[in-house]
């Protein structure tokens, strides 16, 4: 028996002034300094019809546990009946992660599961809106926070903490920097390949995903002259949205595991973290998936498409100018042979192995690591 779960998605222009139509007594608004600076922040309260309104507005890129438990201890006996995550991938997990904690504050932070009910939205709605168009968390039932203690990026997961609305309105990802445009659009990319090939797959993952690609990377190819254009821009944002989706219904693989693990050694961002690995684990997996792989490679974008998945993913990545190698990514290579255990380590331990379409040891980890410097 499988269980297909979604938030409801309202998208297109003017979607954020479906806030007005929701009951929201007292709300919680979860964001970052930038949002609150830029204006957008602004923007979302002014749908807001609640008599009551509390913003944390300083969550980091890759909140950690202690952060988390800081905002949560910070809110006091304010007690919201409704939870806003607005930004990007960071701002939407914490305030998945912040919606356990205030419902379940007698368990502790790591007892988030997806084994059993704990209640955690008895007693309230929790809303995401994204400002960029590429981590899927609006459509997931997934966080990511790291754990400064250990150096690790935990992944925490429970069907409770899905989002019960994502709005997407194109207005809030048209004015993103090209920076922040390649890492979103790439980590969406990598979901929605990895949902295709994974273990996990079924119908519903796989539609969603072949429509993901086709539409992130036609997307991105039209956006890189008219990059303020609403309707490239919304592509894109629905396309991550339902990369998001696919793989929340399906699983991640070694990439995101490989990633993950880079990205908390070496501090660079998610979708560079998970993309630089993307093309060296469709070659490991080959062999077990090939068919797959053609599938999900005729859904490119034909001004990026070439002759195989490994080819168009490379050709994605020069486009929207993301390294192929860790030097390219700024890392000294004697300090990367240094730490690479550690990430091999992390990588390891990662749930992210577990839905993979080819079983993963540890020497096949430490040989893609190896691969990824120039020769």
């Amino acid at each position: 028996m499988w269980f297909y779960r979604s938030p409801t998605v309202v998208y297109g222009d003017d979607a954020l002034s479906f806030l007005e139509s929701i009951d929201m007594k007292a709300v919680l608004i979860v964001t970052d300094r930038n949002i609150s600076k830029s204006g957008i922040l602004e923007k979302v309260k002014a749908h807001i019809f609640s008599p009551s309104v509390e913003t944390i507005d300083y969550i980091k890129e890759e909140p950690s546990v202690d952060e988390i438990n800081d905002a949560v201890e910070k809110i006091g006996n304010f007690k919201p009946d409704t939870i806003i995550g607005l930004g990007g991938g960071s701002s939407m997990d914490a305030a998945k992660v912040i919606l356990f904690r205030l419902s379940r504050p007698d368990l502790d932070f790591f007892d988030l599961t997806p084994l059993s009910y704990l209640g955690i939205k008895k007693n309230h709605k929790f809303i995401a809106i994204p400002t960029t168009a590429g981590t899927g968390s609006e459509c997931s039932w997934a966080a990511v926070v790291t754990d400064r203690n250990d150096g690790r990026k935990a992944e925490m997961a429970s069907p409770e903490i899905m989002p019960d609305f994502a709005i997407l309105d194109p207005s809030m990802v048209s004015g993103m920097p090209a920076e922040v445009r390649r890492n979103t659009a790439t980590d969406a990319l990598t979901h929605a390949i990895e949902a295709y090939v994974s273990t996990w797959k079924n119908p519903y993952s796989d539609s969603l995903a072949r429509e993901a690609v086709m539409l992130i990377t036609s997307g991105c190819a039209k956006l890189h002259d008219d990059p303020e254009n609403m309707e490239y821009n919304s592509m894109v944002q629905i396309g991550a949205s339902m990369a998001g989706s696919a793989f929340s219904n399906s699983q991640i693989g070694l990439a995101h595991a490989l990633g993950h693990a880079f990205g908390a050694v070496f501090h660079k961002p998610h979708g560079l973290s998970v993309g630089i690995f993307l093309p060296r684990v469709i070659e490991f997996n080959d062999v077990s998936c090939h068919d797959r792989y053609e599938e999900i490679n005729s859904f490119f974008s034909t001004d990026l498409r070439k002759e195989n998945l490994e080819e168009s993913v490379k050709s994605f990545l020069k486009f929207m100018g993301l390294p192929l190698y860790v030097e390219d990514a700024g890392i000294d290579v004697d300090e990367y042979m240094t730490r690479k255990k550690v990430v091999a380590d992390l990588c390891f331990e990662s749930t992210g192995i577990i839905g993979n379409p080819r079983d993963v040891s540890r020497s096949d980890i430490d040989k893609i690591l190896s691969d990824m410097i120039h020769k």
